[in-house]
């Protein structure tokens, strides 16, 4: 029996050794599994996003819905004044002579009266005394309407002081009552004398009325914002 094993044993050990030989010497290696060849390998460059392009200067953005703003500008008259009595019918003939037409107003000659706190006119006699109505509801009792002819015509007056200072504290006491609509400044006030406002005053018509100013001494001729024309009953 020992020789049996003997033999077995060294079949085993032969069928091995030719199993070992094929394996290292003709055989292909597995797919999939064929050695790396570190020369053939190239590495790729990540890809960068492309630039967005520029927009062009010309073109700035707006967005949808806004408006460009509109810069609006002040209509600038020539003011000349005051007049009153034979004087103001004298320049009132001067002035005829150069054929204005509606481009000539006269206006009331004002002067400083101090300050005060009000609301801005309203466009009737009934939307300011709707306005009074409201003030009351907020506890603000002194209040009248200016009734006059005049650039504040149904504006609605809430008191009168000697300094600024005075009226901005006032106007402070309203707006923590919750009167938003108040404001404060200067109050002029009209005189018996007139003025007269040119439109639309070339440089030709700014010479013109600088030589007729001579004619008439003590009088003021100057720049100024132009003043809405007054119309009796508005």
């Amino acid at each position: 029996m020992k020789w049996i094993f003997a033999i077995l044993l060294v079949i085993n050990i032969l069928f091995f050794t030719v199993m070992q030989l094929n394996s290292s010497h003709g055989r292909e290696p597995m797919r999939g599994h064929e050695p790396v060849k570190a020369e053939e390998i190239k590495l790729l460059a990540e890809p960068q996003n492309a630039p967005a392009p520029a927009l062009p200067m010309s073109e700035p953005l707006v967005k949808s819905g806004d408006s460009a703003p509109v810069e609006v500008k002040s209509e600038i008259c020539l003011e000349w004044g005051q007049f009153s009595g034979d004087t103001l019918k004298r320049v009132a003939q001067a002035l005829e002579k150069l054929r204005l037409g509606e481009k000539l107003i006269q206006n009331k000659a004002e002067k400083s009266g101090g300050y005060w706190v009000y609301v801005t006119p309203r466009k009737t006699l009934q939307e300011a005394q709707k306005k009074v109505d409201e003030l009351k509801q907020f506890g603000v009792q002194d209040s009248y309407i200016v009734r006059e002819p005049s650039a504040m015509q149904y504006a609605i007056s809430m008191g009168i002081f000697s300094s600024a200072e005075a009226a901005d504290k006032y106007l402070d006491q309203l707006r923590a009552k919750g009167v938003k609509s108040a404001v404060s400044g200067p109050r002029t006030q009209e005189i018996d004398a007139a003025v007269f406002q040119i439109k639309d005053s070339g440089e030709s018509m700014t010479a013109q009325l600088t030589k007729l100013k001579l004619d008439f001494p003590g009088s003021e001729l100057k720049a100024v914002e132009c003043r809405k024309p007054v119309r009796v009953g508005q």
